[in-house]
């Protein structure tokens, strides 16, 4: 049942994929298998067919085709009742870009509907030393790029099931960036370097490194944080304010 499902899920998404330029399909008609071919469409768009020639199919679904050619066929006097199926060989039209750190970074073609989770499991996944942030660049109706971050944790913790998919488009770039990090120093359980894989307050960083120790003044948590000119500013913090890449949480020791 389940192989059923997935297969008439495949098919429905070639069903709805829309040609470009490069994309290689089937073409074969019933009863004349000397007319069945495979063929590219061409940088016009267009596709060769025997006996009608070229063909414009870019941005046409295969069915939309098979209908086309099945008509041509049929007004132009070759065939009586024709029967043309059109099958995508190869996807190289409608691709993704996915670059960074990845297992298999590189041009990823889209066969139907794709999440960003989907695209980043065709890319192998996230390799060692990279975060879980994810970049998403697109370009708008105006040809300006628009930059979207997620966090792959989001996208798939308990609540995912009640949010839509995150889908990709033709002409999408997804970066992954190497791992974000931030440090806990001083008077807390477990100092060290803690990988930042989420959006993080004061406090919530301070939970990750296991709380404030017996000796922790609670009130006296500063945080250092390097600024655009590579000088590091010590800045008096609250609970609620937000953990960037590379800042340092540093809990002083009670005098009493």
């Amino acid at each position: 049942m389940a192989l059923m499902l997935l297969t008439a899920m495949a098919a429905q998404a070639q069903d709805a994929y829309e040609l470009g330029i490069g994309d290689r399909v089937d073409i074969s008609v019933y009863g004349q298998e000397d007319m069945s071919t495979t063929t590219e469409v061409a940088a016009d768009g267009t596709i060769t067919m025997a006996l009608i020639g070229r063909v414009n199919v870019q941005g046409m679904t295969p069915p939309a085709v098979s209908r086309l050619l099945e008509s041509r066929l049929e007004n132009e006097g070759y065939l009586r009742n024709a029967n043309v199926n059109v099958v995508v060989e190869e996807y190289r039209s409608n691709t993704v870009s996915v670059l960074g750190h990845v297992n298999q970074p590189g041009k990823i073609a889209l066969e139907g509907n794709t999440s960003l989770t989907e695209i980043l499991a065709l890319a192998g996944g996230i390799k060692n030393g990279g975060g879980e942030r994810l970049v998403l660049i697109r370009e708008d109706a105006d040809g300006q790029q628009v930059r979207q971050e997620y966090f792959l944790t989001e996208l798939l913790d308990g609540q995912a099931g009640n949010r839509p998919a995150v889908q990709v488009r033709k002409g999408d770039t997804l970066f992954v960036p190497k791992a974000e990090q931030f440090y806990v120093h001083g008077q807390v359980q477990k100092p060290g370097t803690y990988t930042l894989d989420r959006p993080l307050n004061v406090m919530q960083a301070l939970s990750v490194s296991g709380g404030f120790n017996p000796r922790a003044n609670t009130g006296g948590v500063v945080l250092y944080r390097k600024q655009a000119d590579g000088t590091v500013k010590t800045l008096d913090v609250e609970l609620s304010d937000p953990i960037r890449d590379g800042d340092v949480l540093f809990v002083k020791e009670s005098l009493f």
